[in-house]
């Protein structure tokens, strides 16, 4: 008896042996794609385009050959099917076709750090959904969950926790009930609740998306692995290393039989794994898989996009450690310079970097420099995190350190009863089994 992927496999060999239809195309492609097999499903695709009957039809599949081509990296060729099937639907109306170009339209642009039109595009796409479908349908959903994508990436939290919640919302009363739709908000909801620290919801959520992928698509899956990094990271966090590296172990040659070794996914799983090591204290480790990151990065994405700048990052923590203080400031601040230019002054990473080169700043006895770059990163993590974030409170523990080098002991002592209750009321509302001492806030 034949398996189900083989199945499918006999049903492609079937449609190239005599004259399949568009329709026919569309759904093996699709069927493909849910089974993360990219190549099959973009051979697939491509052959609906050339089978379109009708200009409309060809914008479709377009859009969806546009998603995989996406998918597996190749952004230009995504950019150009994305921008032609729009003129298709110009030319021929087709509202919910061109909405959902343009939802994927969107996807792309966060993808590329384009944030201002990536919001336009899903907006423009959402006002198209609400008014052919109503509020409450699924595609409502779906754009309402990239909308939340685009302000988690820009730093707006707030903004992404309500559109994530009227999607999540839209979902669970959705009729037929589709889990498997839901997987995606949950993990992003687990990321975005990872960012602000409240590490036990972020878990709770990890955990429901990953056993829905897995239920649907077993354990091999892209999208599974995917949500195993975001998990690993979370442990890490926690200190939970044994966990992390587990998931990491699993994840990793998942991504690369779907994408190959040089995928920008594969570039965030070295990260990953990269980070996990340098908090082990495995510096040798952890070194090439930065570098091996950072060379898939500039290489798929371009040197100056938004994903090099916490990699750049990484590789400074380990100059840090070796005492190699002006590599470490360079690589500060060319990642301050990317981030500044893709996200704006007041990102919460721009904080982060900012605390990191103020960190060099001191140990270089340059104390003042120090000083206004640790205010400026506090300012900017109390806006977006609020006073109690792990993140303000190391950064408090920071600014007192080199306020008590240069002798303003009195305070420096405020600060740090600052940052110790902000740790404590963090650690009162936000409960876990992974206990961190805060003094070591400081190292961080």
């Amino acid at each position: 008896m034949l398996k189900p992927h083989q199945c499918v496999a006999a049903l492609f060999a079937l449609f190239v042996s005599v004259q399949a239809s568009w329709a026919q195309w569309l759904a093996a492609g699709q069927k493909f794609q849910d089974e993360g097999r990219y190549a099959e499903a973009e051979s697939s695709f491509q052959s609906a385009v050339d089978h379109a009957e009708t200009p409309v039809i060809k914008a479709r599949a377009m859009n969806y050959l546009a998603v995989v081509k996406q998918i597996r990296g190749d952004y230009p060729a995504a950019e150009a099917l994305y921008r032609s099937a729009t003129e298709i639907c110009d030319q021929h109306p087709a509202p919910l076709d061109l909405a959902a170009i343009l939802l994927n339209q969107a996807r792309l642009c966060v993808t590329e750090g384009r944030f201002d039109e990536a919001e336009s595009l899903c907006q423009k796409s959402l006002e198209i959904h609400r008014s052919k479908l109503g509020p409450d349908h699924p595609s409502v959903a779906d754009t309402l969950g990239t909308q939340g994508w685009i302000q988690l990436r820009r730093g707006r939290y707030r903004e992404a926790e309500s559109a994530y919640s009227q999607s999540l919302a839209i979902r669970e009363k959705a009729k037929p009930f589709n889990e498997l739709d839901m997987a995606g908000t949950l993990s992003d909801l687990g990321l975005l609740n990872y960012a602000l620290g409240h590490y036990t919801d972020s878990e709770r959520y990890y955990r429901r998306a990953l056993a829905i992928r897995q239920k649907a698509h077993g354990a091999e899956h892209p999208d599974v692995a995917d949500t195993m990094l975001r998990l690993a990271g979370l442990y890490g966090a926690e200190h939970q290393f044994g966990k992390a590296e587990h998931l990491l172990g699993e994840a990793i040659p998942i991504l690369e039989k779907a994408f190959g070794p040089k995928h920008p996914r594969i570039a965030n799983a070295c990260n990953n794994f990269g980070v996990l090591y340098y908090h082990e204290g495995k510096l040798e480790e952890a070194a090439p898989l930065f570098q091996r990151a950072l060379e898939i990065y500039s290489s798929a994405l371009g040197k100056d996009h938004y994903q090099l700048a916490a990699v750049l990052g990484n590789l400074a923590l380990i100059q840090t450690d070796k005492h190699a203080y002006p590599e470490a400031e360079g690589l500060y601040s060319r990642a301050l310079t990317i981030e500044e230019k893709t996200f704006g002054p007041d990102h919460p990473e721009v904080a982060a970097m900012l605390n990191n080169l103020a960190q060099i700043y001191s140990l270089e006895g340059r104390y003042g420099d120090a000083e206004q770059l640790y205010i400026r990163a506090i300012n900017i993590w109390e806006q977006s995190l609020g006073p109690n974030h792990p993140d303000v409170a190391g950064c408090l523990l920071n600014y007192a350190a080199v306020l008590r080098k240069v002798h303003r002991k009195k305070e420096a002592s405020q600060l740090e009863a600052r940052a110790k209750q902000a740790q404590a009321d963090h650690d009162r509302d936000n409960p876990t089994t992974a206990l961190v001492d805060w003094r070591e806030l400081q190292r961080r």
